[in-house]
């Protein structure tokens, strides 16, 4: 009885860290914003490793126009422009130490959303203290997603049933997999008795 009580805890652990770190990447909050509004953007930013993040790269998708960041206390950032002045990548880099392992870090800003209704792909570049670079610029489903943005007439309520939907499927996975090692458990009482 100890040993499936055992199982029943590290099964039930396992799948909070799965559901956590299915959403641990960086990320631009809100997710879904209205056309043609002016949107601040949070650039949410984990820590993954043991490692600290001393830099992050934002590169700027086609159709979207940033129009500002906001200071921040421990990171200094570089704009890179085109020819014409728009903001095509933010650079951000640690004054000191950076985000530690973790802890993340939201650095915000100001958007000009694009008149017409569509998906945004940003490409974020995240270094740690270690050298390694990880790139956050893969699909939807891919193990490094792209920050996305959608801009949509029903951002509202787009925004909320997503973020409830999450919430719903990390529920739903823990209490199947509660649910069958209590079952498994039961069985294998009632066989011994």
């Amino acid at each position: 009885m100890k040993k499936q009580l055992i199982l029943a805890i590290v099964a039930c652990f396992t799948a909070l860290i799965f559901s956590k770190s299915a959403e641990a990447h960086v990320t631009l909050n809100p997710d879904t914003s209205e056309p043609g509004s002016y949107e601040k953007y949070d650039v949410r930013v984990p820590v993954e490793k043991e490692s600290n993040t001393t830099k992050i790269e934002l590169k700027v998708p086609k159709g979207v126009n940033v129009v500002g960041v906001a200071p921040h206390e421990t990171f200094d950032h570089k704009l890179t422009k085109d020819d014409d002045g728009n903001i095509t990548k933010i650079t951000w880099t640690a004054k000191d130490k950076g985000i530690g392992p973790n802890e993340f870090v939201d650095l915000p800003i100001q958007v000009a959303n694009p008149e017409k209704e569509g998906e945004f792909k940003w490409e974020a570049y995240q270094t740690y203290d270690d050298g390694e670079t990880v790139k956050w610029d893969g699909d939807e489903d891919a193990e490094k997603p792209s920050p996305v943005t959608k801009v949509s007439e029903n951002a509202d309520v787009e925004s909320e049933s997503s973020q409830s939907s999450n919430d719903s499927m990390a529920l739903w996975i823990i209490s199947i997999v509660a649910i069958i090692l209590s079952l498994i458990a039961i069985f294998k009482k009632s066989r011994k008795a």
